[in-house]
């Protein structure tokens, strides 16, 4: 199982290696068993903090567990980049607008890497989060990219759309986010 996260990890690397991340502080929300944390921490060479609902990791990370599902317990503007990294769409849809909101108020910006609607692609998630974490919430509340397009600008958050590519292979879609505050 791990050796899926690692490759989803890899193409999230090659997504996201557009934008500056030397030296910047991270949070990793939704950084589920950290294995992706790691990566992204040992291939930018960053210092990234792991947040999450539940505590599974097995990787060590610097990590921090929330108390509340909507709240994420920094002050504003601690970090330099909050990153979700396919965890929205195991939350409510009114819980990932307001960790968003969140998001942007611990961080300057915020990359969502987020798995699109298909119905092979939720099939497969949802068997892959049963195997990875029997205790994980599997809401599958994905949005297509217009959608969260209209959240984004519902909102007033400034957003940028970004394609992801993927091997032949690999039986998801992605989107990648780029937000900022207005």
């Amino acid at each position: 199982m791990e050796t899926t996260i690692k490759w989803r990890g890899r193409i999230l690397i090659k997504a996201i290696k557009r934008f500056s991340l030397q030296d910047k502080k991270v949070l990793d929300i939704g950084c589920g068993n950290g294995v992706i944390t790691d990566q992204l921490q040992k291939y930018f060479n960053l210092k990234i903090t792991g947040l999450d609902i539940l505590n599974y990791l097995t990787k060590k990370i610097d990590f921090q567990l929330m108390k509340e599902e909507d709240k994420i317990p920094y002050k504003d503007n601690k970090f330099d980049l909050g990153i979700f990294t396919d965890a929205l769409h195991h939350m409510p849809y009114k819980i990932q607008v307001k960790l968003i909101k969140e998001a942007l108020r611990v961080s300057k910006e915020v990359l969502i890497f987020e798995v699109a609607p298909t119905f092979k692609g939720k099939l497969i998630d949802f068997l892959i989060n049963q195997i990875h974490n029997a205790n994980m919430p599997i809401l599958l509340t994905h949005r297509n990219k217009q959608d969260w397009m209209k959240v984004f600008a519902k909102n007033n958050i400034k957003a940028e759309f970004y394609p992801v590519k993927t091997p032949f292979i690999y039986p998801f879609i992605h989107y990648l986010f780029h937000l900022r505050k207005e």
